[in-house]
């Protein structure tokens, strides 16, 4: 405990120049965000508001209390810290972030249908001795694509991603679950494409990226190319034509060279902020909310290994 009380301490300090809570009710329930390095993340000075919109859209959360601390901690600690956590009364869970979304599988007891697809969690909700792990980085993507664009943006849709990774995967299982017509993956990698497919069922793996974007509605970028100066395109910009819907993942820059190649081509584009905003509201609600008052599709199950779980 000692040792969970020093990583409190040096979480705390950096936020003293800038964090505006002055009042924490000693019934606040108490959430943290782990990882290394923590002081880049914005989800503590975010959370307050999406815990905000959670009390407005559900009844049975207009009175919750909770607050969202973050704690820098290395490899070597996390294991001791979710034990010790996991004794406590009044700590709800944990959102993780790099580099222990892999890691954390290790401590879940019960993971979702999407953190076994995807392979990684990146929150866990502790409840009545269990430790529930799940990855709300597809929740977020088309939770940010239906607030945006109503709730026929993904059911019906033909969706494309360009880029095998974590993001893709995750956002891959999502889309089906929301009722896609069709998902399907290309890959610099063909290899990591298949195994995409492989790992969620209802998504098709492509040889190489089509000649012709006709048959896609939705294009979803999610690969790291276009980010820095110099990179090649991640989808030739001959390709980007109207009524594509073109989509990115990445929040920082909020306009991508992709995004700014499909905008001045005519196409609808669709920001990575949105995701951020719709992910957050997601892990809120995973840790606050009671879990018999989850959406159908966060349904989980008792992890018998960690090998079970999709890489």
């Amino acid at each position: 405990m000692a040792d969970i009380m020093t990583q409190c301490n040096a979480a705390l300090k950096p936020l003293t120049h800038r964090s505006s809570v002055n009042r924490v009710s000693p019934a606040a329930r108490a959430l943290f965000i782990v990882g290394q390095p923590i002081d880049v993340t914005r989800s503590p000075l975010d959370f307050p508001a999406a815990l905000g919109r959670l009390r407005g859209r559900s009844s049975a959360c207009k009175d919750a209390d909770a607050v969202l601390v973050p704690l820098d901690v290395p490899p070597s600690g996390l294991d001791a810290l979710v034990a010790g956590l996991a004794q406590t009364t009044n700590c709800d869970g944990l959102i993780v972030t790099r580099p222990h979304k892999e890691a954390i599988l290790r401590s879940c007891t019960h993971l979702t249908a999407a953190a076994r697809a995807v392979g990684c969690c990146n929150v866990v909700r502790f409840h009545k001795g269990s430790l529930i792990g799940t990855n709300m980085d597809g929740a977020g993507f088309v939770g940010g694509l239906v607030r945006e664009r109503g709730a026929n943006a993904v059911r019906g849709r033909r969706c494309l991603l360009v880029g095998a990774g974590g993001a893709a995967r995750a956002i891959a299982h999502a889309l089906v679950a929301e009722g896609a017509r069709s998902v399907s993956v290309t890959n610099r990698t063909r290899e990591r494409a298949q195994a995409l497919a492989k790992a969620v069922p209802g998504v098709l793996a492509l040889d190489a990226l089509p000649a012709s974007l006709k048959d896609v509605d939705v294009l979803i970028q999610c690969t790291s190319l276009g980010h820095a100066p110099g990179d090649p395109d991640p989808v030739p910009c001959d390709l980007l034509k109207p009524p594509l819907v073109c989509c990115e993942v990445v929040h920082t820059p909020e306009e991508t060279a992709f995004l700014k190649a499909a905008r001045e081509r005519g196409c609808d584009v669709h920001h990575g902020k949105h995701m951020l905003s719709a992910q957050l509201d997601a892990l809120c609600e995973f840790l606050v909310a009671r879990p018999e008052s989850w959406p159908d599709n966060w349904g989980f199950s008792a992890k018998r290994s960690v090998a079970e779980v999709s890489g």
